[in-house]
């Protein structure tokens, strides 16, 4: 049997084929025969294993080439997110930025640095002077001022930083602040201030000015005393009016708050027309205004301007439709300026504010020390009131009120007496006035209403108690309680108890003092008018309110027989209250004639020193017993 035949190439020579690509001729030599011959399957089979290997490595790469283009193509992209998220940052910061080279030149800005200086673009590479000179907000003012503002900027220079402020034409405030950077260059911060600035100016105004009037404060007017001070020269002189409107609560109780302050506006105005230019006029608070008067050369020169003042104040005011009339009263303090201490001089001023309206409203007072005086006192007194407030040192005394066709008692007009442990009994009119001003009378009062009921408890069933009320205790609302309550605990028959207002009360709240007083009406308690014939529009409040009786004033009693003014006056109010059914009642009675004269003009009830002084509880009993027996006819 033959042996196996290869496949051998029968070509002559091997010949290495020109232009062969490397890889087929490296696999030719390994394919060759020992004979020089190629064997074309070792070939084919070399050749297909390289193409194999070549198309592994291509793909490996193809796909390497993906992944670093898509790697590239990320980075390339976030690099332009990272650039566009600094840009948006940049642009929506509160402050403008700029920040320039080592050379002075423009590197970059911010939106909100083109907005502060009204740009529309700053081209990099531009100086300061180049990027501020386009500035329209710049243009606005004068050339000198546009070259002040350019250099002020480009001198924001120093080793730390610095930062100046800027008033630009436009009326608006700017601080720029300068980094120095570690490469030479800066970086500068622009912020508008404009809104804090006039929020900080505002609130500073309104700290030393009055929010109403736009009048100076206290603390203003403090800070105007001690700048006058430091200016004095020797002998100069000052004076501090201190003022305050008659009848001013009078406005606010019946026309409400905003006509009230509308009012005050009024007043400022005027007020300010009247003095000079370097004078003060400054609100203290409510109705209380201070005037600081310079360079006063003279008491009269004060004296005048008091007057005209008091003159200017007193002419009407039409205010929201309304005719309103009010007054002024002044104290005045004059002092050296080099002695001045400004809470002594507003003291002083005080003190005398108030001797003026003690004397009668519309007038003006200088401080004398003996005001000072006069108010330790009053200090002293206030402090022992309260004292004798909690101490118990209050009694109540009974003053008789007798039927004058009769003679027989009818009730008793409680006051209260104040037992003090050093100076003795102290009477009504030292104390209660203080008590008002204070704050004590709604205290004292219901002291003195619980006890009188108690008291009058004691007395024979016909027998009633008149209790006098102050304006004051209407003012919380709560005295028909109180009277229900001095009922209840003392068990006084409510129609034995007579409340006494006076025509004052009738002027404050009067909506609100007559739904009182009709409330208690409906507990039976019996409402009498005091001092009747001494208030503005006494006919007006009797035809308002059903009043059981009628005071007649002491100060028309104590002139009949002499006064014949006084003697048609009591003849009107008794023949009004004749023909209204209301009871009428004279105080003050202190002699027979008097009383005749009384009689004659068909008055109803007396009662005065003709009859007897208040007494102490323990007088009251024998005294209504001694009325009862026969008394002496009068003429």
């Amino acid at each position: 049997m033959s042996p196996p035949t290869s496949v051998v190439s029968t070509i002559g020579p091997p010949i290495e084929p020109p232009r062969l690509h490397p890889i087929a001729l490296r696999q030719a030599r390994r394919a060759r025969m020992p004979d020089g011959s190629i064997d074309v399957d070792r070939l084919l089979a070399l050749m297909s294993e390289t193409y194999t290997e070549t198309d592994v490595d291509r793909r490996r790469t193809d796909h390497a080439n993906r992944l670093m283009a898509t790697e590239l193509e990320a980075a390339l992209s976030e690099s332009a997110l990272q650039n566009l998220r600094f840009k948006a940052a940049l642009d929506n910061m509160n402050q403008g930025l700029a920040l320039f080279d080592v050379f002075g030149r423009l590197v970059l800005t911010n939106q909100r640095f083109l907005d502060i200086y009204c740009l529309d673009d700053a081209p990099p590479g531009n100086t300061v002077d180049q990027v501020l000179g386009r500035s329209p907000c710049l243009l606005l003012g004068t050339a000198v001022e546009h070259c002040r503002l350019i250099n002020e900027y480009r001198d924001v220079t120093s080793v730390g930083g610095a930062k100046i402020e800027q008033r630009l034409p436009d009326g608006r405030t700017i601080t720029i602040e300068r980094t120095r950077l570690a490469d030479g260059g800066f970086l500068d911060t622009v912020a508008d201030v404009t809104e804090a600035r006039n929020a900080s100016a505002q609130i500073a105004h309104l700290a030393r000015h009055d929010a109403l009037t736009n009048l100076p404060n206290r603390t203003l007017l403090h800070e105007r005393l001690a700048e006058m001070v430091r200016n004095a020269r020797r002998g100069d002189r000052c004076a501090m009016l201190g003022l305050d409107l008659d009848r001013f609560k009078l406005v606010n109780d019946t026309l409400g708050h905003p006509v009230g302050d509308a009012l005050l506006v009024a007043v400022a105005e005027r007020l300010v027309k009247l003095v000079r230019p370097h004078d003060v006029v400054a609100r203290l608070g409510g109705d209380e205004f201070s005037i600081l008067v310079q360079h006063v050369t003279s008491d009269d020169m004060v004296e005048q301007l008091c007057q005209r003042i008091i003159d200017t104040l007193t002419q009407p005011f039409e205010i929201a439709g309304n005719h309103i009339q009010i007054g002024a009263s002044i104290g005045i303090a004059l002092v050296e300026v080099d002695t001045i201490d400004p809470d002594t001089l507003l003291r002083d001023a005080d003190l005398a504010l108030y001797r003026a309206k003690r004397g009668g409203r519309g007038s003006y007072r200088f401080y004398t020390p003996d005001m000072h005086v006069f108010a330790t006192r009053r200090r002293q007194l206030e402090i022992e009131l309260r004292q004798a407030l909690s101490s118990n040192q209050f009694e109540v005394h009974y003053q008789p009120q007798v039927d004058i066709t009769t003679h027989t008692v009818i009730g008793f007009e409680a006051l209260a007496r104040w037992y003090h442990p050093e100076r003795g009994v102290v009477p009504p009119g030292d104390f209660i006035g203080v008590c008002e001003e204070i704050g004590l009378i709604g205290a004292v009062g219901e002291l003195v209403l619980k006890q009188s009921c108690r008291d009058a408890a004691l007395w024979p069933k016909s027998i009633k108690i008149a209790v006098n009320l102050s304006p004051l205790q209407f003012k919380s609302g709560t005295l028909p309680a109180i009277v229900s309550q001095a009922l209840s605990e003392s068990g006084l028959d409510p129609k034995r108890l007579e409340l006494e207002i006076t025509e004052g009360a009738m002027l404050e709240d009067t909506a609100s003092v007559i739904e009182q007083l009709q409330r208690l009406k409906e507990q039976g308690v019996l409402i009498s008018l005091d001092d009747f014939g001494t208030g503005y529009s006494s006919l007006s409040h009797i035809r308002n309110f059903p009043f059981d009786r009628v005071k007649i004033d002491q100060s028309f009693v104590r002139d009949l027989g002499t006064n014949n003014d006084s003697l048609a006056i009591v003849r009107a109010v008794t023949g009004l209250c004749g023909s209204l059914g209301i009871m009428s009642i004279a105080e003050g009675v202190e002699t027979l004639d008097q009383l005749n004269i009384l009689i004659a003009e068909k008055c109803d009830s007396a009662q005065g020193y003709f009859y007897s002084r208040p007494v102490p509880l323990a007088e009251t009993l024998p005294f209504i017993s001694r009325m009862l027996e026969p008394q002496p006819k009068a003429a």
